[in-house]
């Protein structure tokens, strides 16, 4: 991969620092900034790192953001209707990859066990076939987590819908609407966040996991235009798009400033369309 950088030596702060965005949230209600765990907080090993997905092969990888750089895992073998490919993802604090295939099927993969692929219930019920996805905790710092799926029955449609999915009962509550197909990312602060792919423009929005209005939003216009495949995921209190447009040979990663929303770097790829990233709420929210 070319233009990799490396970033100083810094002290990780995860599991349980308060929010970057005081935006009124009020599931957001502050803890210890210097709060990193006590070695019981559920957190397998791995888990403080974003994994993708490529599309179409199936192929499984961890990125680190702190060198920007891949390491292969390996290709998924989940027994998904022919002809579906993969379209989303999101990790638990377990070390579990929740991988949702185009065809609305949800497969629990056991990433530090050989990629191990179990079938769940869920088969695009709820209107929700398609949909990005994000763990958040329920309150800052703790160790219990809801997942959160925002989509519908389609790519294109004229909204989407954001609600919680109930990992035993693999039941959704819808809790609001968007106005875009989000790919989603949850945190150790209780916050839950989306990049949101608008043609002419895009954004990346905080939401309010009780109503699914924007609570916060970076208007990003360099990451605009036809996508041809996305994905999202924060760390270490930025945010990371993975986008290959139209015509692009490969995924690029853009490092966007979780304070700013400026970008602060590009790293191109080689070989890869992302279309799912994953990081469990055990990553860094904030690096010192």
């Amino acid at each position: 991969m070319k233009g990799i950088e490396i970033l100083a030596i810094a002290t990780i702060v995860a599991c349980g620092p308060p929010p970057r965005h005081d935006t009124g949230d009020d599931t957001n209600t502050g803890t210890d900034a210097t709060a990193i765990g006590d070695g019981n907080n559920g957190c397998a090993d791995g888990t403080e790192l974003v994994y993708v997905i490529d599309q179409v092969s199936a192929r499984l990888s961890q990125f680190d953001p702190s060198t920007k750089t891949f390491t292969d895992l390996g290709y998924m073998n989940c027994p998904a209707t022919s002809g579906a490919t993969t379209f989303s993802m999101s990790v638990d604090r377990s070390g579990t990859a929740w991988v949702l295939y185009s065809s609305g099927e949800l497969f629990r993969v056991a990433i530090l066990n050989n990629l191990a692929c179990t079938s769940t219930t869920w088969h695009g019920t709820s209107n929700l076939k398609v949909f990005g996805m994000g763990f958040s905790t329920d309150e800052p710092g703790g160790t219990t987590e809801t997942l959160y799926v925002g989509g519908g029955l389609a790519q294109v449609q004229s909204s989407y819908t954001l609600a919680k999915l109930d990992t035993v009962t693999m039941s959704a509550t819808p809790v609001g609407t968007e106005t875009e197909l989000p790919e989603m990312t949850g945190t150790g602060a209780a916050e839950l966040w989306g990049y949101m792919p608008e043609a002419s423009t895009a954004r990346i929005v905080k939401f309010d996991r009780t109503n699914g209005a924007a609570l916060q939003t970076f208007m990003e216009p360099t990451l605009g235009g036809t996508g041809a495949g996305y994905a999202f995921a924060q760390w270490g209190g930025d945010y990371w798009v993975f986008l290959i447009r139209s015509g692009e040979p490969s995924t690029n990663v853009y490092q966007v400033d979780g304070m700013t929303g400026a970008i602060k770097s590009t790293t191109p790829t080689t070989g890869r369309t992302i279309v799912g990233a994953g990081v469990s709420t055990c990553a860094p929210t904030v690096i010192l």
